[in-house]
């Protein structure tokens, strides 16, 4: 609220504007002339003060030569008294051949005073030639000082006269020939546009000056642009109507598009029987965990799935009660999996469940619980019931003989293949395989 009373109170017209931006720019010019002029007349009047100080001290030394050749202290300590007690000269000092202080009169200027109120004069004392002393002066610049400070008032009271003056007459100036038109023209512009967009005002300015050929224009203007709105309202109802139409459309276009692109992204990374991630989507991941795991030394866990015997169920049974196998293979894989963990259909009867921050121990009960819930389940295609089951070879990350994925998958192999090899419906950890897996990585065809 303060703020917008300030602005309010600072909101200045053209009149105010002009007129201030003419007093800052004579301000400023009056300032700098004044300021060059003050320091042109000290330096004048500084160059006086050393010529007469000059002249001062040439005189005094010439005076004192023979009473400080004499050692005449009292006549030095007089002379010098009558010359401080003159309004011109603050200080005085004589020092003898030999630079001891025979007198000294006044108060000399301390290193701390901000004011310089002596200007000092250095002036030997001679006779016939040869130095007997020396004489040091200094001139008061006090009256300078108030002289110079008068001069600045006076500039300063001049200067104020002048932007007064030169104010109040633009001021004058500006109210009766740019001022007064230009009210005119914004008391008539104001809310003279109706609902319509039709302007409705009219400039009644009819001088013979730029302000009349202005009112004139934009009431010619005015009647061109009514007669223009006109006709683009009609164009512009007739083209909301298209676009509102074409909108819709491009809405409806666009939920379909957006439907059909997130089933595409869907297929491309999911396997459309069971709806675990593909062979390929699973291989990306595997990528990234892996330099995970690494990064942050995780240990994760391989598991590699195989349904026994799977050819003969599509044999038996057909390959549309086999697909009804797989999916529910895979309900039994989400069912008894942790959310973090990634499953996948490989292809064929093939599964993979990737365990994060699963040790070897983990990985075998994850295994074994999978195991049990397969083997329980019972199935019934053409009357008849039976149950399936599931080897798992589990291999983990990190491993010394793992640098890759292939290598991770491998060692899972192997154990995969140690249980086909042994009677199938089990679970084998490639760590656990010892002496045994060389022979059995041996036997593998094509490994």
């Amino acid at each position: 609220m303060k703020l917008n009373n300030l602005s309010l109170i600072f909101r200045f017209g053209i009149r105010q504007k002009v007129v201030l931006v003419l007093i800052t720019v004579l301000l400023t010019a009056l300032t700098v002339s004044s300021w060059f002029a003050l320091q042109e007349e000290k330096k004048d009047v500084l160059s006086e003060i050393n010529r007469r100080g000059a002249d001062i001290s040439r005189f005094t030394s010439t005076s004192l030569s023979f009473s400080v050749v004499g050692y005449d202290y009292h006549t030095v300590q007089l002379l010098l008294n009558e010359i401080v007690a003159s309004k011109d000269v603050g200080y005085a000092k004589v020092l003898s051949a030999k630079g001891n202080v025979m007198a000294e009169a006044g108060e000399p200027v301390n290193p701390g005073d901000n004011e310089q109120r002596l200007v000092m004069f250095d002036e030997p004392i001679l006779i016939d030639g040869n130095k007997v002393g020396q004489l040091v002066l200094g001139l008061s610049t006090e009256s300078t000082l108030k002289r110079l400070e008068s001069q600045k008032y006076s500039l300063v009271k001049r200067e104020a006269l002048i932007i007064l003056l030169i104010a109040i007459g633009e001021f004058v100036a500006l109210s009766l020939i740019i001022i007064r038109p230009v009210q005119v023209m914004t008391n008539s512009l104001s809310g003279s546009v109706d609902a319509s967009g039709k302007i409705t005002g009219e400039i009644p300015i009819k001088t013979r000056d730029e302000f009349g050929l202005l009112a004139e224009q934009f009431n010619n203007l005015r009647n061109q642009l009514n007669l223009a709105n006109d006709a683009l309202q009609s164009k512009i109802e007739s083209a909301d109507m298209k676009l509102i139409e074409s909108n819709q459309q491009l809405e409806s276009q666009s939920r379909a598009l957006k439907i059909v692109n997130e089933e595409f992204k869907r297929l491309a990374m999911t396997d459309p029987l069971t709806g675990l991630y593909n062979r390929r989507h699973f291989s990306d991941l595997m990528e990234s965990e892996i330099l995970l795991s690494r990064r942050h030394g995780d240990v994760n866990s391989f598991l590699l799935l195989d349904i026994d015997h799977f050819k003969k169920i599509n044999d038996t049974y057909g390959h549309l009660e086999g697909d009804m196998v797989l999916e529910s293979f895979a309900e039994i894989l989400k069912a008894h999996s942790r959310e973090t963990d990634i499953l996948c259909r490989m292809g064929g009867e093939e599964f993979v469940v990737f365990c994060r921050r699963a040790s070897k121990e983990d990985s075998l009960l994850i295994a074994e619980k999978i195991r049990d819930a397969i083997g329980k389940r019972l199935f019934k295609f053409a009357g008849q019931e039976f149950h399936i089951s599931v080897s798992i070879g589990i291999s983990t990350f990190p491993h010394k003989e793992v640098s890759s994925i292939s290598d991770l998958v491998k060692q899972a192999d192997v154990a995969l293949y140690y249980c086909k090899q042994n009677g199938r419906d089990q679970v084998a950890h490639f760590d656990e395989l010892s002496g045994q897996s060389g022979g059995i990585v041996a036997t593998l065809p094509n490994q």
